[in-house]
């Protein structure tokens, strides 16, 4: 039964994705090619449209072949879609994405994130989040050298570029400030301090804040915690979950002091481990 839904799930979110994509690269080659500043940013808005149209097929899907029980916990002032937002998340599994997606599509702008630079390859997705503006970065890998000069130069350009669009319309930025998708193994080598975290990285938050400036009074912190395994993305399409609860609290924008800001994100995350150790 679980690979019958899967491969419904599957071919559901496939289609959908294709469609999707097809309206994406029109409005996106002509945000390209127009010279009009004005025009380009309005583009922005009926490109919302679209990702608003897949991201409820999603939910549609998740709901009708009750692929997983999504428990969210949000703020009550959460409910303004014109307003600018910084999320800072945890990070275990690409279905986070997708509950992240899910839980916020009435109540904020549309999600965008940093993500690594190979997966602009991936097949039709990775074309059209470049042209809705997400950035494309160098990621260090957990083992062998750290970036070179010029990776670091490219994530820095990239980074300023892509942060001004974000200045066009409201835009909710997810933070996985872990830079990478927790595992136990990735915990131990690093040398990570919690039990179910890596160590937070500010690089992508500071540069986020800088950006936004005074658009962004608060900051969201997200926490996701599954029940049992954590779940990859073909256990969700075939319904192999438990289920997942997702916990959304306001808190104080913090200061763009490097040496302040790495101190509340230590802070934060302490607190985030405590809540992980506890039962969903």
């Amino acid at each position: 039964m679980h690979r019958l839904i899967g491969a419904f799930s599957a071919f559901v979110v496939a289609m959908t994705t294709v469609l999707v994509c097809i309206p994406l690269y029109v409005l996106g080659i002509i945000r390209l090619i127009v010279p009009i500043p004005s025009f380009r940013r309005w583009l922005a808005y009926p490109m919302d449209v679209v990702i608003d149209a897949w991201v409820s097929s999603f939910r549609w899907l998740i709901r009708t072949c009750r692929l997983i029980d999504i428990q969210v916990e949000l703020p009550p002032p959460l409910r303004d879609r014109r307003n600018w937002q910084v999320i800072v998340c945890n990070h275990q599994s690409w279905v986070d994405i997708v509950v992240l997606q899910v839980s916020f599509r009435d109540v904020a702008p549309v999600l965008k994130f940093f993500t690594k630079h190979e997966l602009i390859w991936v097949p039709f997705v990775g074309l059209a989040m470049w042209f809705l503006g997400f950035p494309y970065v160098y990621r260090a890998k957990s083992t062998g050298p750290g970036l070179s000069e010029t990776q670091r130069e490219i994530n820095e350009t990239v980074l300023k570029r892509e942060g001004r669009r974000f200045l066009d319309k409201p835009v909710a930025v997810i933070n996985f400030v872990e830079g990478t998708r927790f595992t136990p193994a990735k915990r131990d080598s690093r040398g990570s301090p919690y039990v179910n975290l890596l160590r937070p990285r500010r690089g992508g938050l500071l540069q986020t804040l800088v950006v936004l400036e005074d658009r962004v009074e608060t900051v969201l912190n997200a926490t996701i915690q599954y029940r049992g395994e954590v779940p990859g993305f073909w256990d969700l399409l075939s319904g192999r979950t438990s289920g997942v609860r997702l916990v959304v609290e306001e808190i104080p924008k913090p200061t763009t002091d490097q040496g302040t800001l790495t101190n509340w994100l230590n802070d934060l995350w302490d607190e985030k481990d405590q809540q992980l150790t506890s039962k969903p």
